[in-house]
């Protein structure tokens, strides 16, 4: 179970510096080009964010507490568009020629661009039901004819052609599809034929403001007993021979030529290669008219394209180009490049029946932008025939457009990683994954006290053409066996998250050409041999958008200054802690030590040894993640629980177990699966021991170990009570823990009694309790929360949960050090087979100086500044665009003061700090702190409130407030 925070860490050191000197340094770590990347978030996204305090204790030791986690959901935005078309409109987007009896077709694309994904329905209803039959087919290659011949819809007479709810992606994906539109043979009268009006509908209308609620455009279809032609434009290479040597590769997507200096003119041995890219176009035209007659058709090509000057071939004269210029061209064809980008035809006479191409090559610029809005094209032509006056030097105003042809340009992935301060140039490895010799490639710190931390600031580069988001990890090298490393953002202390969901700690989207700073803490063991060293670590950097792209760093200290836990499944240990399944010495390990099978909804239990290799008795907090970053979370639905040995699912949960020096002590973890999870094949349990006092080094160290469930389906009753809990108290004082009571079973839980259970020792020294519904779920006892004086009747259905709120309060003569563990057990009474009796506990040390931080947030729905509801810690759904007003209190809850307070949080990835901030006053306040007065700092990721020199007395505050705004 993962404890509830907040939590304390020791340095094991006295602060060497005052607090303006850390922030200084501090906030030139975050100097650099800006790393958001401002894009919508998809639907869903889960934006997580954590604060830290740093103080001096009563004995002058340097502390940080972190505060709870808060959570905000990116919510679901539609938006599409038909076509060029975001409304119900009445525009002509396709007009189209053909005779009695003819077919003609009209491409038609619908593009996504929600950020998240949507059905849509798309009707085609004839304006006046003269078409024969109308039909709707896909064209998935955006070709502008139909993929086979199975319509998705068919219509004659009077009745509209519906297309079934068709699901397009988010973030621009497309569905694109024809018309086809058959003219009765019996037709006869020239001129405009009949209208239809194409209309798509999203499914979920509730995501979509007007009048985005529906978009419509319409086809224009014209008879004519002459010449009609059609042209549609595709990507591919041609049937035709070029004018020399062979084609180049005719790929629909790929990078963009990495710089200037490609080929534009037209040789035997064109070709893509690593720094150019190529790829050939294929104008395709036919006359399915009455007549021949004279067509011209003219190409524009996107910015992100340049034209290959001598490539053009017609399909009538194979292996021979065509004249750019004024003639030059084979007889029949009148073709000329105006203005380097224009490619204009004139056919002198196309047959009836007749199909004929113009194919050509194009450079992909190294301006293109990353996606199609650069390099999609749509070429122009006149459905009917053009005068003898219309020439490829005067081509005039052309009607009807082709289907839209679009090279999707592919981001390349590329990184570096250095000190900080360094550039993307003097940090780039030459050979990838091995650092550079030259000072900004390498960070050195003088020393390190044994047993203490030693941070070391570094800046990775996207010098890369696209947003991407770099893993980090560290390789020890050199360092002491049971060293361990930390990464924080560039403030220092704030832990870096996860936030691309593959259990390993990254920097965040960064866009490119940006750079994120962040710091890399080594811990050493207590154990290293003062007057050891040097020591050396390398930190790789790994691409999430390539993941063959790494750079690395490296990081030195030069001379010790004078794990001492170790989790494992069996007494013995396996192998090395960090290869493979071990977990004999620091892990995690990559691969898990065990794997258990169980089936949903049921629990299965881990065997867990923890050796205090310390000389002195300690107690290690337990704790679980399905990542290796910690405090982490659990698969949705899932619970662990730590009971003791010989133990079992049912037993009372514990959150600590006491080993004495040199010894070893054992728990039992159960790890119970959601009872709705699918089945699921070796699912990472990261469990982490952590000491709750220091060791003999003054540190607090920890160790953490892999392992897995395999997970069936099942039907079973089941709850569970969570989470342990563990804080600090000041004699005569009161602190109160949150829980949750959670059905994790298929079937309805029934009623229950509540019950918070002192130890009699404890009860005898003045020890109580209190149970509370948490009934706004507020995480505080407030006047409209319901003490529990009885058993609780209705049903608790499957999925749902209850708040709760248990109140401890600690007699006025307990000392300094004392714990009390109250168990807080709901006993379910309906008839078995019932929920069970899950159990919690909530274990409270007494301190006579602490700092306690509680992180509350509130929607800012206009990002005016100010919170639209009161703060409070419970997650929120918001929108892209929206912002989120964030609050943190750092209490000093114990009996003696502290000194050099400074509350640190950075601003959370799919985030950026709002233009308007709360009001000055309200940014950084205090109560009882005298000394120094606490000020506001902030730089584009990170927000700080502190001094230099202050004390805060008992029961003094520091409150952080700012407000960030979700990227758009």
């Amino acid at each position: 179970m993962i404890p509830n925070l907040p939590t304390r860490r020791r340095s094991g050191f006295k602060p060497a510096a005052s607090w303006a000197g850390a922030a200084a340094l501090t906030l030139g770590f975050l100097f650099g080009s800006p790393a958001a990347f401002a894009a919508a978030p998809p639907a869903n996204t889960v934006i997580g964010n954590q604060a830290s305090a740093t103080y001096s204790d009563s004995a002058g030791t340097t502390q940080l507490a972190t505060s709870n986690l808060v959570q905000t959901t990116v919510q679901q935005v539609g938006s599409f568009t038909l076509d060029s078309v975001s409304s119900v409109t009445t525009t002509v987007v396709n007009t189209k020629l053909g005779a009695a009896g003819s077919v003609v077709y009209a491409p038609h694309t619908l593009t996504n661009t929600g950020n998240g994904s949507d059905t849509f329905t798309v009707t085609v209803d004839a304006d006046t039901d003269k078409f024969s039959k109308v039909e709707v087919y896909p064209d998935v290659n955006g070709d502008g004819v139909p993929d086979g011949t199975t319509p998705l819809c068919t219509a004659t007479g009077t009745g509209v052609c519906t297309v079934s709810a068709q699901t397009v992606a988010g973030n621009n994906g497309v569905f694109r599809f024809v018309v086809a539109y058959t003219i009765p043979g019996t037709a006869n009268t020239a001129g405009d034929f009949d209208t239809a009006t194409i209309t798509a509908t999203p499914g979920t209308a509730a995501l979509y403001t007007a009048p985005n609620t529906a978009a419509a455009d319409k086809d224009l279809v014209q008879l004519t007993t002459s010449a009609a032609f059609n042209v549609t434009k595709t990507i591919g290479v041609p049937s035709v021979a070029p004018p020399s040597g062979s084609w180049p590769t005719a790929s629909t997507g790929g990078p963009r030529s990495a710089a200037t200096g490609c080929a534009t003119a037209w040789s035997s041995t064109l070709a893509s290669s690593a720094t150019c890219q190529y790829t050939v176009y294929t104008l395709t035209f036919n006359n399915t008219g009455g007549a021949p007659g004279r067509f011209a058709m003219s190409d524009t090509l996107p910015s992100g394209m340049t034209y290959v000057t001598g490539s053009a071939v017609w399909s009538s004269v194979p292996g021979t180009a065509l004249g750019d210029g004024a003639g030059g061209d084979p007889t029949g064809i009148d073709f000329q490049v105006v203005g380097g980008n224009t490619l204009n035809t004139v056919v002198a006479s196309l047959g009836q029946n007749v199909t004929q191409t113009v194919s050509f090559v194009v450079l992909v610029n190294s301006t293109a932008a990353i996606g199609t809005s650069t390099t999609t094209n749509t070429a122009k032509f006149s459905p009917a025939i053009v005068p003898g006056t219309v020439t490829a030097a005067s081509i005039g105003t052309l009607g009807s457009s082709t289907n839209p042809s679009a090279f999707t340009v592919l981001a390349s992935y590329s990184i570096a990683v250095g000190t900080n301060p360094s550039t993307a140039a003097t940090a780039v490895d030459v050979t990838p994954g091995t650092p550079n010799g030259n000072a900004e490639d390498l960070t050195t710190r003088p020393s390190v006290v044994a047993g203490g931390s030693v941070k070391f600031p570094q800046t990775v580069f996207n010098t890369g053409t696209g947003t991407d988001t770099v893993n980090l990890t560290v390789a020890a090298g050199t360092f002491p066996a049971g060293t361990t490393f930390v990464f924080f953002a560039a403030d220092g202390v704030t832990p870096l998250l996860d936030t691309s969901g593959d259990g390993v700690p990254d920097t965040g989207p960064i866009a490119a050409g940006g750079s994120v700073n962040f710091v890399l803490q080594a811990n050493v063991p207590s154990a290293t041999t003062v007057g050891a060293g040097p020591f050396s670590a390398v930190v790789t950097g790994r691409s999430t958008g390539d993941n063959t792209k790494i750079d690395a760093t490296r990081d030195t200290v030069t001379i010790v200054i004078g794990s001492l836990v170790d989790l494992t499944n069996s007494a013995a240990g396996t192998g090395n802690g960090s290869v493979g399944g071990g977990d004999l010495g620091p892990g995690p390990s990559p691969n898990p030590t065990t794997t258990n099978s169980t089936a949903a909804g049921t629990g299965t239990l881990f065997s867990l040894y923890v050796k205090n290799n310390d000389t002195k008795n300690n107690a290690y907090s337990l704790a679980a993640s399905q990542s290796t970053s910690f405090p982490g979370s659990l698969p949705a639905g899932w619970t662990v629980k730590f009971v003791d040995v010989g133990g079992t699912c049912a037993s009372p949960a514990v959150t600590s177990v006491t080993v004495a020096a040199g010894a070893q002590g054992q728990v039992l973890a159960c790890v119970t699966p959601s009872a709705t999870q699918l089945p699921v094949t070796a699912q990472k349990i990261y469990f982490q021991v952590q000491s709750t006092a220091t060791a003999s080094t003054g540190a607090i160290v920890s160790d953490t170990k892999t392992d897995a469930v395999t997970v069936t389906t099942a039907v079973s009753y089941s709850a569970t009570l969570s989470p342990n809990n563990s804080g600090q108290v000041a004699p005569g004082g009161t602190v109160v823990y949150p829980h949750t009571l959670t059905n994790t079973g298929s079937q309805s839980c029934g009623a229950y009694t509540l019950t918070a259970t002192v130890p009699s020792a404890d009860a005898a020294l003045g020890w109580t309790t209190a149970i509370y519904i948490d009934v706004n779920g507020d995480g505080q006892i407030d006047a409209n929360d319901t003490l529990v004086t009885g058993p609780q009747t209705g049903t608790l259905a499957p999925g749902a949960s209850r708040k709760l709120l248990v109140r401890v309060f600690a007699p006025g003569g307990a000392t300094a050090g004392a714990t009390d563990t109250v168990t807080v057990t709901a006993t379910f009474t309906d008839t078995a087979p019932n929920c069970g009796a899950p159990s919690a506990t909530d274990v409270s040390t007494i301190i006579t100086g602490q700092i306690r931080v509680l992180k509350t947030q509130a929607p800012d729905a206009n990002c005016d500044g100010v919170a639209d509801i009161a703060f409070g810690p419970a997650p929120l759904q918001l929108k892209p665009g929206q912002c989120i007003v964030y609050k943190v209190v750092a209490t000093n809850e114990g009996t003696a003061p502290v000194t050099n307070i400074a509350i640190n949080d950075a601003v959370p990835a799919y985030t950026a700090l709002s233009a308007a901030q709360p009001p000055v006053a309200e940014r950084c306040t205090s109560t009882g702190v005298s000394g120094t007065a606490l000020a506001f700092a902030q730089s584009p990721t990170a927000v700080s409130c502190g001094s230099t020199a202050n004390t805060v007395a008992p029961s003094g505050t520091a409150t952080l407030t700012f407000a960030v705004k979700i990227n758009q």
